[in-house]
């Protein structure tokens, strides 16, 4: 797997805020998450990309959440398209939610996936420019959510 250059990093001076209710039922908040490194990743099941590094970041969280770190993936698909998001997310351990379900600031217009933001025990966003070819791996998510750990 090929390697990208670590990402811009810098945080954000207000914290971002999402509260919505997961696939499987239950309630999320950025709120419930400080204390943890949180990685809020933006998909769509006809993105192609954003596919294919969901199995990377989900190896990097079955290899991390023991540390406190918590996976979001939001996806942008249409509420119709829900049981297409459901079938997509089935293989994956963290918690997958529709973004259009949900009460998000703090993290801009998302307009072009995927793209991912990580906030920090404190709640503050730590900005990320990964708008990157090839996908993320472990050494660009070490590179910013190791020394958060």
């Amino acid at each position: 797997m090929a390697s990208i250059a670590a990402p811009s990093v810098t945080r954000a001076a207000s914290a971002p805020s999402i509260s919505v209710k997961l696939l499987d039922g239950r309630d999320f908040s950025t709120e419930q998450c400080l204390g943890k490194v949180l990685f809020v990743n933006f998909w769509a099941t006809w993105c192609a990309p954003c596919r294919a590094e969901m199995p990377e970041i989900d190896a990097y969280y079955q290899q991390h959440r023991e540390q406190g770190f918590v996976v979001l993936a939001l996806s942008t698909d249409e509420l119709a398209d829900e049981p297409k998001v459901r079938e997509a997310a089935k293989p994956f351990s963290f918690d997958v939610a529709m973004l259009k379900a949900a009460r998000v600031s703090g993290f801009g217009r998302i307009w072009r996936m995927p793209v991912s933001a990580v906030i920090d025990r404190q709640g503050k966003m730590v900005k990320q420019d990964w708008f990157v070819e090839p996908r993320l791996d472990a050494s660009a998510l070490d590179s910013v959510i190791k020394p958060l750990l």
